[in-house]
Order: structure tokens, then C-alpha cells, then sequence
């Protein structure tokens, strides 16, 4: 029980990695895609001209980061999945581990520029991007959810 909610778990995080790594795949979407990020934090954040300047380098370097570590969790998802069958106890725990590991890694990095944010934004704008980022991340799954539903529409009862 603890295993299958574990993995439910990871994949429902990898799953909100995958919207990202997906863009970065065609440049042209993920260009799109970071231009409606930094419109939408922008606008929540209210950044004044030197906020943004002081601003947006840390947080681009933030998000570099950060997507590596996501991309990780990606790739050791698939890895997981492709041999779930055949893995080991022992296979299993390692695979846990490395993604524990991952996960430790991106609190870490949010804990490191967390400061830095601080030290470029007033604390109440910080605790504005935090949220921002969530309600981008929903925005977007909502936008998959509506172009999933218009592109598969439920079949007719007659």
C-alpha cells in the first residue's frame, strides 16, 4: 500500500514536471511557454524597472536549475517504468532513494535562493512569486486538461 501511494505519488509530481520538459522539446513552445511565465509573474509580482532588472537573472538561473533537477526526475521515472517488472527489492529501494535524493536537491536549491530572492525583492514579493509560480503551474494544467477535452471529446449517448 505505502509503495503504490509512493509511486502514485512521484508520478503525479513528475507529471506536473512533464509540462515543461515537454516545451523544452519544440523551442518555439517553450519559448511561448516562458514568455506567458514571465508575463504572469511579472503581473502578479508588480516588479518595478530596477526590481525586474535585479530580478529576473536570479530567477532565470533559478529556473535552469530547477529544470535540471526536474528533468532527472523525469528520466528516472521512465527508467523506473520501463522496468518495473522486472526490478528487484533492492532495485526498487535504490531507484526511491535516487529520487528522495532529487527531491532533497531541488529544497535545497529553493532553501539557496530563497536569500537570493530576498536579497533583490522585499520579502512580500517573494512570498507573491511562490505563490505566482503555483498558480502558473495550475493555469497550465488546466489549459492541458481544455485542449485534452476539445481534442477528445466524450462519445454521444444516445
Amino acid at each position: 500500500m505505502k509503495t503504490t501511494f509512493t509511486l502514485i505519488a512521484c508520478l503525479f509530481f513528475v507529471s506536473l514536471a512533464a509540462v515543461p520538459v515537454q516545451a523544452q522539446q519544440n523551442p518555439s513552445r517553450a519559448e511561448r511557454l516562458n514568455a506567458q511565465r514571465v508575463a504572469f509573474i511579472t503581473e502578479r509580482l508588480q516588479l518595478t524597472p530596477e526590481e525586474a532588472q535585479k530580478f529576473w537573472p536570479v530567477y532565470n538561473e533559478y529556473r535552469d536549475k530547477k529544470m535540471k533537477l526536474e528533468k532527472q526526475k523525469v528520466q528516472l521515472v521512465r527508467d523506473y517504468s520501463s522496468k518495473e517488472s522486472t526490478l528487484t527489492d533492492k532495485e526498487a529501494a535504490k531507484i526511491a532513494g535516487e529520487y528522495v535524493a532529487l527531491e532533497q536537491k531541488q529544497a535545497d536549491l529553493l532553501v539557496e535562493y530563497n536569500k537570493k530572492f530576498l536579497e533583490v525583492l522585499p520579502a512580500q514579493k517573494v512570498l507573491r512569486l511562490y505563490r505566482a509560480e503555483n498558480q502558473f503551474t495550475v493555469f497550465l494544467l488546466r489549459q492541458l486538461r481544455e485542449r485534452q477535452r476539445r481534442d477528445n471529446p466524450p462519445p454521444h449517448k444516445f
